[in-house]
């Protein structure tokens, strides 16, 4: 089935799905009795019923929109009843009760596993599959997680680059297994909560260890390469005078500390710990020696983008008041805060181009638009 070329191929069914995890669905033996959760485009999760991995995932899931939490809640209540089954608008299937050691034997590895509990991904450039388990004979809960694009090919691999190098600091998971051939990539899983949508101290303390790299960036230098990048796609030339004030901008001769960006820190990639600290996940989009401030901005980017898609994210990231701290704890002048700023939007538009995402594009130079009549108000 996959990677695919992009994702305006057909949907993953059930077959699908299983024939990218390796798994037979008709194998001799004992099979297990699963409960299918329904997307927009198809299955979204593959329960097993009545199991604790699944209540386990199910209650450090959290979803974002007021509606959609509700709706969880009671996903979750019938789940700890063990009544998935019942649950209106879900479908049943069986898989094999050996799934779980067909799939790592599909990635190179062996050993039993527990049913998986499995998630696919929402549409994008960089769709995948996650698969939870629990291996006994290593005493860990992992996650596998499989491309179904060439795109997602490329970001696993970046991910499992980034973990190795990190090998378990600032927290993250340890990357257990990657696959070259398939772009499979298996890491610890680490329990706890999902973030909150509010940025808290303990999350800006994590950002500011990624910039405490020791390293300087150059904000003209990157600038250039933003520049070389925008105009080399043949949608420049129709936005080009708004993209010429905002790349003009980031020639200020300034040197800034290089952070390890993180690339999408969002309240769903940060896993609240039982010991009362905070890690990230998700490490696909990392890049190192990158801008400061560009997870900071993310942060309140991708709020605006999902729920409040008519406003500036500046102006919610600048009513916060995190980037107070962080710059000055960076000892970053607050006259950069803007260009910084800048370059973040800047840096989105060329990677939503470059991917060809059409609504990343489209909502990057909306933003830019309302950036560039307010980046001369004061900072307050």
């Amino acid at each position: 089935m996959l990677p695919q070329q992009d994702v305006s191929t057909p949907d993953p069914d059930l077959s699908r799905i299983l024939a990218a995890l390796g798994i037979a669905a008709n194998s001799p033996g004992i099979n297990i009795p699963y409960t299918i959760i329904p997307g927009n485009d198809g299955p979204r999760w593959l329960l097993p019923n009545r199991n604790k991995l699944t209540r386990t995932i199910l209650r450090e899931w959290r979803p974002y929109s007021p509606a959609a939490r509700l709706s969880w809640a009671g996903v979750r209540l019938v789940a700890r009843l063990g009544a998935l089954r019942f649950l209106p608008g879900t479908m049943q299937t069986r898989l094999p009760a050996t799934a779980g050691r067909q799939l790592l034997s599909h990635i190179g590895q062996e050993a039993d596993a527990s049913p998986p509990v499995i998630l696919v991904g929402n549409l994008s450039t960089t769709r995948k599959l996650l698969v939870f388990m629990v291996i006994p004979s290593q005493g860990l809960d992992a996650v596998v997680k499989l491309p179904l694009t060439f795109a997602a090919h490329a970001s696993l691999r970046n991910e499992a680059d980034t973990l190795r190098k990190l090998d378990g600091k600032h927290g993250t998971p340890r990357l257990l297994h990657y696959s070259e051939e398939s772009g499979a990539a298996m890491q610890q899983y680490l329990t706890g909560k999902l973030g909150s949508r509010r940025c808290k101290q303990e999350y800006l303390r994590l950002l500011l260890d990624l910039v405490r790299t020791g390293e300087l960036v150059s904000l003209r230098a990157r600038g250039r390469r933003l520049e070389e990048r925008l105009r080399s796609h043949s949608a420049y030339g129709n936005h080009a005078g708004n993209l010429e004030s905002a790349l003009a901008y980031l020639k200020e001769d300034a040197v800034v500390p290089a952070a390890l960006v993180h690339g999408d820190f969002a309240p769903w990639n940060i896993r609240e710990l039982r010991d009362g600290t905070c890690t990230l996940l998700d490490w696909e989009f990392a890049e190192w020696l990158g801008l400061p401030l560009h997870d900071l901005c993310h942060f309140f980017y991708m709020q605006t983008l999902l729920f409040s898609p008519e406003k500036l994210f500046y102006s919610t990231f600048l009513r916060e008041g995190s980037w107070r701290v962080y710059c000055h704890a960076l000892d970053i002048p607050f006259s950069l805060v803007p260009r910084l700023a800048t370059a973040f939007l800047l840096e989105k538009l060329a990677t939503g181009w470059e991917i060809d995402s059409a609504r990343t594009a489209s909502f990057c130079l909306r933003q830019l638009d309302m950036l560039l009549m307010q980046i001369d108000n004061p900072i307050g």
